[in-house]
């Protein structure tokens, strides 16, 4: 049997890589040739034999430029976006005159990007990367120019942009984790996810500042600089990745066989859990709608109430079920062969994955926590204007980079594992906010500053090693736990601002303040008011941020208790030439490493590298589970 693999795309890892390419179908304009698995496993032990390391390197070093060059524009355009409405925020809210409805600007980019992310993953590996990116980064130029555009009698225009803009910037985070984990080992993984890791850092936390400086001009420019970073991405990644980025692989059903058929656009369509995906946008759309006018706009009894939050409940769990019988050999996958489950129950129900998909959930909350609650407690509190408010949260940016470099030099140097980085990162997170909240009661921004950037160490710490982590236990299912970590942080984002939103709005409702009113609307309408109403809508904005932000430390400190069943990762490092020592390979821990460590037991394992054996390769590649595959639990 021949399987077809790239010329273009020469390997840049080392020996540990085989087979990457191996079953991926040609995009058009692409050339290929037949490689048997026997000659690729001759070219590559060739290669090895022959020990230039020279070539090696450059080899990866072109790559990995060729990756940043492409990516950089559309990369940087998707961590902006996450956050740079924050310091237009409640600018823009205030222009619409929907200062009560803020958040759902927020929501609205969320819970597509949340719910589109498995759709994505699903994307990126039946229509491949170079598609996945390009479509991802027309979507953001689609949402950007519906947001920029809207009238400000029109905000369920600008929702719908921004709903858009969630969806492109989904695609554009997915494909590149997915990228960046495509064609190397660990190690290369490791450097090149900290390079993309530091410009997502420095996006995320430049953010607000850049988008309150615009503010000052035009809240519209916040969604117009995106366009021509987006043209100049398009280019960027056609003339530089296009023939090195992993193509489309073959449609496998879910048992195992190949569709023979020809796999046209609209039937690599039909493999996507189009069932799930609606289940999910709807249920999750209706339970943020009943968390958000819960208690503030409506009673809990009220049925505007009631109504959304049981329909919610009702289609989420349908969604579970859906999925629960969309696993191969069970009903709905027999009878839907060709698609495949949103939600892997097999993967996603391991301890590791559970715990790791939790953490990422927090570490959502943490980071649209601090970035939109921090703006408004700065332009309502302490009356910062749109630039000044947005400065006050760069002070993430110095914590991020802090933690990112701490994660290098444990990942990197010593002592390589990412048990350390997790551990330290889940405990500094929830100090962080806990300080946070007290510090908001203070109102002394220098303290205010400080637990920001103490916050943003906590974040930053575990954004790499979390993705590592991930790609060391599941190394057959990048796609699948990059989506699905993603999924996880927007989920928390999107949760966390539904549950602060309501209980600020609760707070300021009960002192009798109704922010759907004309007289509370916008801020302009607030600045008229007289002084002692002006300062008792102030104390009343600034207990209920506070309690906001108490009440998510709650779901950060359980994150702690849970890391205590978490497993770890060690990287492997290879030999210098010439010394006659053996490469020390990747290693997991199999079970909890805490407990493990207590009880004296060594449970060790080598980590699972490419391709095993020939079987085990080639349904790697063509999206199929191998026979006996191990999912550590």
């Amino acid at each position: 049997m021949e399987l077809e693999a790239r010329p273009e795309s020469p390997s840049p890892t080392d020996e540990s890589h085989t087979l990457r390419n191996l079953g991926d179908e040609n995009i058009p304009g692409q050339t290929t040739k037949q490689l048997t698995e026997g000659q690729h496993r001759d070219v590559e032990g060739s290669l090895a034999v022959s020990g230039d390391n020279s070539i090696e390197t450059r080899a990866r070093r072109a790559y990995r430029w060729k990756i940043i060059g492409g990516l950089f524009f559309p990369y940087t355009i998707q961590a902006l976006d996450t956050t740079i409405v924050a310091g237009a925020l409640p600018f823009i809210a205030s222009d619409f005159n929907e200062l009560a409805q803020l958040d759902w600007i927020v929501l609205a980019f969320n819970l597509t990007s949340a719910t589109f992310i498995p759709a994505w993953g699903q994307i990126a590996d039946v229509y491949g990367r170079y598609a996945s990116v390009q479509a991802s980064i027309i979507l953001m130029l689609l949402g950007s120019a519906l947001c920029a555009g809207s009238p400000t009698s029109a905000f369920p225009m600008l929702l719908f942009g921004r709903a858009i803009l969630g969806m492109g910037c989904a695609g554009m985070n997915i494909s590149t984790r997915t990228i960046l984990a495509d064609k190397v080992s660990l190690k290369e993984n490791a450097r090149n996810t900290t390079i993309f890791q530091m410009v997502g850092g420095l996006g995320y936390g430049l953010g607000p500042t850049i988008g309150g400086y615009l503010t000052q001009v035009s809240w519209r420019w916040v969604f117009i600089i995106n366009c021509p970073l987006g043209v100049i991405g398009l280019f960027t990644v056609h003339f530089l990745l296009r023939d090195e980025l992993v193509g489309p692989k073959r449609i496998i059903r879910s048992d195992g066989i190949e569709d023979d058929r020809s796999p046209t656009f609209f039937r690599r369509l039909l493999t996507i859990d189009l069932g799930g995906q609606f289940l999910f946008l709807f249920g999750l759309g209706l339970l943020l709608l009943a968390l958000s006018w819960g208690g503030s706009y409506y009673s809990w009894a009220d049925v505007k109430v009631l109504a959304p939050l049981v329909i919610g409940l009702i289609l989420l769990t349908c969604f579970l079920t859906y999925e629960y019988f969309m696993v191969p050999g069970r009903s709905l996958a027999n009878k839907l062969p060709r698609q495949r489950a949103m939600i892997p129950f097999k993967i996603l129900a391991t301890r590791n994955a559970s715990i790791l998909l939790y953490i990422n959930f927090i570490t959502g909350m943490a980071m649209y926590a601090t970035m939109y609650f921090a703006v408004l407690f700065f332009t309502l509190v302490l009356n910062f204007e749109p630039g000044q408010a947005g400065l006050g949260v760069i002070y993430y940016i110095p914590g991020l980079a802090i933690g990112v470099y701490m994660a290098m030099f444990i990942l990197n140097v010593w002592p390589r594992e990412t048990f350390v980085s997790l551990s330290i990162g889940t405990l500094i997170e929830p100090i962080g906010m806990t300080l946070l909240a007290h510090a908001l009661s203070t109102e002394i921004p220098a303290y205010i500053y400080c637990m920001i950037g103490l916050t943003g160490i906590g974040t930053g710490i575990r954004l790499m090693p979390g993705s590592l982590h991930a790609v060391g236990y599941y190394r057959s299912h990048i796609a699948t736990m990059m989506s699905s970590i993603m999924l996880a942080s927007s989920m928390g984002g999107a949760l966390g601002l539904s549950i602060m939103d309501n209980i600020f709005n609760s707070r300021v409702s009960k002192a009798g303040f109704d922010l759907d009113s004309s007289n509370f609307g916008n801020l302009g309408s607030i600045g008229s008011l007289d002084p002692a109403t002006a300062e008792t809508l102030k104390d009343t904005a600034k207990r209920g941020i506070i309690v906001a932000y108490y009440a998510i430390t709650a779901f950060m400190w359980l994150g702690l208790v849970l890391m205590l069943g978490i497993g770890n990762l060690k990287i492997g490092k290879k030999a210098k030439k010439g010394s006659g020592k053996e490469d020390i390979p990747d290693r997991i821990w199999e079970g909890s490493y805490i407990i493990g460590k207590v009880t004296r037991r060594n449970r060790w394992r080598e980590a699972e590298t490419e391709a095993i054996d020939p079987h085990y390769a080639k349904s790697r590649f063509e999206g199929q589970e191998p026979s006996g595959a191990q999912i550590e639990p």
